[in-house]
């Protein structure tokens, strides 16, 4: 049975990121996954991410952001792959309530201007008249104002993971795919992974970051965790196709209590042509669903409502039709918070889950931490706040 210095159960965003900085210490080091990563099943795919250092969710993400984008062009670098586009980041919160990932959106931005401030993001608040004169592709009404986070941007997100995987490979991490963990137990002073085909692997540590499968393995998430089903859509540019290309920020905008809007929606420039549409999604945090049985199917019913409801009274210059569409995971704890932490049975088994529908932003310098932590090293950027027993109750 083959032995390793740490065993990486998941790779993908999070996960190859531990891969790579275990790699780069020289340890040996082994990546399980039960797909082919990248890959469509979980929660890392669909051509792009939103990145951000002003963080809403709470002012102690912001170091692991500003850490993660050091990384990301460290890589671009090393590499000469082109992984981030620093476009800006527009937020406009609602007008009266509205929650964004399990916090309320006066206080999101609250938290924004307030991680600006703490941490010399680059960025400013938008007034009302500058938001409707200088972006005039969003539908805001009198009184609507935003943050521009001129930090943040999108990231190409299988991209990421296909160059974090192969630098890893390249500093001699192996890679075990098509593969699924069944169970770990300790035995001879290591643990050892059986996997579904029968072959067994040991290591002195064990690193899980399974996404939405990480209740499989790590027992004290499975009352804390919720899956949710969410949608992307590539709407059609009808006009004014400038307001969405080069140089147009990602947003985020709460429109909860407008129309019938329930929920904030996020969107993207176009990339390569505004033939290719404009990515755009609302989130769903409701109805939980099952990470091997998830509807995979995006119906035209779906995709009507979705313009209706979320797209045409806001984005007006894009059109009812839907070039291409794509399905993907949320793993949710309670306050939208993240967990990392070592599983009570043992503590030689670190995870990081769930990212909350925020995370891969973040998921360089999570990486980092858990590498640092596995070789009993402190991390560079704090992860002490996001331990098990301080999610909301």
């Amino acid at each position: 049975m083959p032995s390793f210095d740490v065993i990486v159960i998941g790779c993908g965003a999070v996960g190859s990121a531990a891969l790579l900085h275990l790699a780069r210490a020289g340890k040996r080091v082994l990546g399980i996954d039960r797909f082919q990563p990248p890959h469509i099943f979980g929660s890392t795919h669909g051509e792009t991410r939103i990145t951000r250092a002003a963080i809403g969710e709470g002012v102690d993400y912001t170091p692991l952001a500003q850490r993660s984008h050091q990384i990301w062009r460290d890589l671009e670098r090393e590499t000469a792959a082109h992984l981030f586009e620093q476009c800006g980041c527009l937020f406009i919160p609602a007008r009266d309530g509205g929650e964004v990932h399990g916090v309320s959106s006066a206080q999101f931005f609250a938290n924004i201007e307030t991680a600006a401030r703490l941490h010399g993001v680059d960025g400013e608040t938008i007034s009302p008249e500058r938001l409707r004169t200088d972006y005039p592709g969003f539908a805001t009404v009198p009184g609507d104002r935003a943050f521009l986070d001129r930090e943040g941007g999108y990231l190409l997100v299988e991209d990421c993971v296909r160059t974090e995987l192969a630098v890893a490979a390249r500093l001699g991490a192996e890679l075990r795919t098509g593969r699924r963990v069944t169970s770990f137990r300790r035995a001879g002073g290591e643990l050892t992974v059986t996997m579904d085909d029968g072959t067994s692997a040991s290591a002195a540590t064990l690193i899980v970051t399974t996404g939405p499968w990480i209740a499989e393995l790590i027992a004290p998430l499975q009352r804390r965790v919720t899956i949710t089903r969410q949608v992307l859509y590539w709407f059609e540019v009808l006009s004014n196709p400038q307001r969405f290309g080069k140089g147009a920020p990602v947003f985020i905008w709460d429109v909860t209590g407008r129309e019938r809007a329930a929920s904030d929606i996020y969107g993207f420039p176009w990339l390569g042509s505004p033939d290719n549409g404009v990515k755009i999604a609302n989130e769903v945090l409701t109805g939980e669903t099952d990470p091997d049985h998830v509807p995979r199917e995006v119906t035209a019913d779906e995709i009507e409502a979705t313009y209706e409801t979320y797209v045409r009274p806001f984005v007006p210059d894009l059109g009812p039709r839907c070039l291409r569409n794509a399905v993907c995971l949320y793993t949710n704890a309670p306050g939208g918070r993240f967990v990392i932490d070592r599983d009570p049975g043992d503590d030689n088994v670190i995870y990081a889950s769930p990212c909350s529908g925020h995370g891969f932003k973040h998921s360089p310098a999570v990486g980092e931490a858990l590498a640092a932590m596995a070789l009993g090293q402190t991390p560079r950027v704090d992860v002490s706040g996001f331990t098990l027993d301080r999610l909301p109750s």
